[in-house]
Protein backbone atom coordinates (compact mmCIF):
# COMPACT_ATOMS: atom_id res chain seq x y z
CA UNK A 1 0.00 0.00 0.00
CA UNK A 2 1.67 3.16 -1.04
CA UNK A 3 1.04 6.64 1.03
CA UNK A 4 0.58 9.73 -0.31
CA UNK A 5 3.13 12.30 -1.10
CA UNK A 6 3.52 14.19 2.04
CA UNK A 7 4.73 17.55 1.04
CA UNK A 8 3.48 21.26 1.85
CA UNK A 9 0.05 21.61 2.30
CA UNK A 10 0.14 17.56 2.10
CA UNK A 11 2.36 17.25 4.68
CA UNK A 12 0.27 16.28 7.74
CA UNK A 13 -2.98 13.83 5.73
CA UNK A 14 -3.97 13.56 3.96
CA UNK A 15 -10.88 8.68 0.44
CA UNK A 16 -14.32 8.19 -0.82
CA UNK A 17 -14.56 4.71 -0.67
CA UNK A 18 -17.42 5.77 2.38
CA UNK A 19 -16.97 2.80 4.72
CA UNK A 20 -20.49 1.67 5.39
CA UNK A 21 -19.15 0.64 8.97
CA UNK A 22 -18.14 2.88 11.89
CA UNK A 23 -14.68 2.58 13.16
CA UNK A 24 -14.90 -1.36 14.23
CA UNK A 25 -11.60 -2.93 13.89
CA UNK A 26 -8.99 -3.12 16.18
CA UNK A 27 -5.12 -2.41 15.59
CA UNK A 28 -2.43 -3.54 16.95
CA UNK A 29 -4.67 -4.94 20.52
CA UNK A 30 -6.22 -1.43 20.82
CA UNK A 31 -9.42 -1.54 21.83
CA UNK A 32 -11.14 -0.07 18.72
CA UNK A 33 -12.50 2.73 21.06
CA UNK A 34 -9.10 3.99 22.28
CA UNK A 35 -8.82 6.20 18.98
CA UNK A 36 -11.98 8.30 19.61
CA UNK A 37 -11.90 11.61 20.59
CA UNK A 38 -10.18 14.84 19.58
CA UNK A 39 -6.62 14.80 19.90
CA UNK A 40 -4.33 18.48 19.92
CA UNK A 41 -0.96 18.29 17.31
CA UNK A 42 1.87 18.65 19.21
CA UNK A 43 4.91 17.29 16.14
CA UNK A 44 4.75 17.84 12.83
CA UNK A 45 8.47 16.76 10.87
CA UNK A 46 9.73 15.43 7.95
CA UNK A 47 13.07 14.06 7.84
CA UNK A 48 14.88 13.54 4.25
CA UNK A 49 17.38 10.83 3.32
CA UNK A 50 20.25 12.94 4.41
CA UNK A 51 18.97 13.03 7.89
CA UNK A 52 17.85 16.45 7.45
CA UNK A 53 14.47 17.48 9.83
CA UNK A 54 11.91 20.24 8.43
CA UNK A 55 8.65 21.39 10.25
CA UNK A 56 6.19 22.02 7.39
CA UNK A 57 3.81 23.77 9.71
CA UNK A 58 6.47 25.16 11.81
CA UNK A 59 8.05 24.13 14.77
CA UNK A 60 4.88 24.63 17.35
CA UNK A 61 1.82 24.18 14.98
CA UNK A 62 -2.30 24.12 16.12
CA UNK A 63 -4.46 21.95 14.67
CA UNK A 64 -6.68 18.58 15.92
CA UNK A 65 -7.62 15.22 14.29
CA UNK A 66 -11.16 14.69 15.51
CA UNK A 67 -12.20 10.94 15.66
CA UNK A 68 -15.71 10.28 16.48
CA UNK A 69 -17.52 7.22 17.67
CA UNK A 70 -19.24 6.91 14.22
CA UNK A 71 -16.93 6.52 11.87
CA UNK A 72 -16.79 10.21 10.84
CA UNK A 73 -13.28 12.20 11.11
CA UNK A 74 -11.82 15.52 10.96
CA UNK A 75 -8.25 17.69 9.79
CA UNK A 76 -7.27 20.93 10.41
CA UNK A 77 -3.65 22.25 11.14
CA UNK A 78 -2.39 25.77 10.61
CA UNK A 79 1.50 26.74 10.20
CA UNK A 80 2.87 28.96 13.13
CA UNK A 81 3.51 31.36 12.71
CA UNK A 82 -0.34 32.72 11.14
CA UNK A 83 0.45 33.58 7.70
CA UNK A 84 0.32 37.39 7.87
CA UNK A 85 -3.42 39.09 6.91
CA UNK A 86 -3.07 40.06 3.27
CA UNK A 87 -1.64 43.97 2.79
CA UNK A 88 -4.92 44.69 1.26
CA UNK A 89 -7.39 43.92 4.42
CA UNK A 90 -9.69 41.87 2.35
CA UNK A 91 -9.07 37.98 2.39
CA UNK A 92 -10.99 38.09 -1.60
CA UNK A 93 -8.14 40.21 -2.54
CA UNK A 94 -4.65 38.66 -2.15
CA UNK A 95 -1.81 38.44 -3.80
CA UNK A 96 -0.76 35.56 -5.65
CA UNK A 97 1.62 34.87 -2.85
CA UNK A 98 -0.75 35.80 -0.41
CA UNK A 99 -2.88 33.12 -1.22
CA UNK A 100 -0.16 30.46 -1.81
CA UNK A 101 1.36 30.87 1.40
CA UNK A 102 -2.27 30.54 3.26
CA UNK A 103 -3.08 27.44 1.09
CA UNK A 104 0.45 25.94 2.11
CA UNK A 105 0.00 27.28 5.68
CA UNK A 106 -3.22 25.59 6.08
CA UNK A 107 -4.57 21.80 6.13
CA UNK A 108 -8.07 20.40 6.67
CA UNK A 109 -10.23 18.06 5.62
CA UNK A 110 -12.92 15.73 6.61
CA UNK A 111 -14.91 12.05 6.07
CA UNK A 112 -14.63 8.75 7.43
CA UNK A 113 -12.23 6.54 8.76
CA UNK A 114 -11.43 2.98 9.46
CA UNK A 115 -8.50 0.90 10.60
CA UNK A 116 -6.92 -1.66 9.62
CA UNK A 117 -5.81 -4.17 12.25
CA UNK A 118 -3.06 -6.00 10.65
CA UNK A 119 -1.47 -3.13 9.63
CA UNK A 120 -1.50 -0.75 12.77
CA UNK A 121 -2.91 1.43 10.30
CA UNK A 122 -5.82 4.18 10.14
CA UNK A 123 -7.59 4.94 6.52
CA UNK A 124 -8.39 8.46 6.29
CA UNK A 125 -11.46 8.18 3.83
CA UNK A 126 -11.61 11.58 2.67
CA UNK A 127 -14.69 13.50 1.18
CA UNK A 128 -13.58 16.71 1.09
CA UNK A 129 -10.12 18.64 1.31
CA UNK A 130 -8.66 21.89 0.78
CA UNK A 131 -6.09 20.11 -1.26
CA UNK A 132 -8.42 18.97 -4.22
CA UNK A 133 -5.60 16.05 -4.66
CA UNK A 134 -7.18 14.41 -1.18
CA UNK A 135 -10.75 14.11 -2.39
CA UNK A 136 -12.34 11.51 -2.76
CA UNK A 137 -8.91 8.95 -1.90
CA UNK A 138 -8.16 7.09 0.75
CA UNK A 139 -5.28 8.39 2.95
CA UNK A 140 -3.59 5.53 5.14
CA UNK A 141 -1.61 6.18 8.02
CA UNK A 142 0.64 3.88 10.23
CA UNK A 143 0.02 4.42 14.12
CA UNK A 144 0.35 3.71 17.97
CA UNK A 145 -0.85 4.92 20.76
CA UNK A 146 0.53 4.97 23.77
CA UNK A 147 -2.26 6.24 27.05
CA UNK A 148 -3.27 9.74 25.41
CA UNK A 149 -0.23 10.24 22.65
CA UNK A 150 -1.26 9.22 19.42
CA UNK A 151 1.72 8.72 16.93
CA UNK A 152 1.15 8.76 13.24
CA UNK A 153 4.64 8.04 11.20
CA UNK A 154 6.13 6.27 8.38
CA UNK A 155 8.01 6.57 4.97
CA UNK A 156 6.79 8.08 2.12
CA UNK A 157 8.69 8.29 -0.98
CA UNK A 158 12.36 9.06 0.49
CA UNK A 159 10.80 11.07 3.44
CA UNK A 160 10.34 10.04 7.23
CA UNK A 161 7.35 11.34 8.58
CA UNK A 162 6.23 12.00 12.03
CA UNK A 163 2.94 13.04 13.47
CA UNK A 164 2.31 13.34 17.07
CA UNK A 165 -1.05 14.63 19.09
CA UNK A 166 -1.99 14.26 22.22
CA UNK A 167 -5.52 13.73 23.22
CA UNK A 168 -8.00 16.66 24.41
CA UNK A 169 -8.83 15.96 28.30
Amino acid sequence: MKLARLRGPVALWSALALCPLPFAAVAAGVDADALVGTWKVETIADTDASGKVTHPYGERPEGYIVYDPTGRLHVQVMRTPATPRFASGDDAKGTDAEVRAAYDGYVAYFGRYRVDAERSTVVHQVVGSLMPSYTGTDQPRPFKLDGDVLTIEGDSEGVHFLRRFRRVK
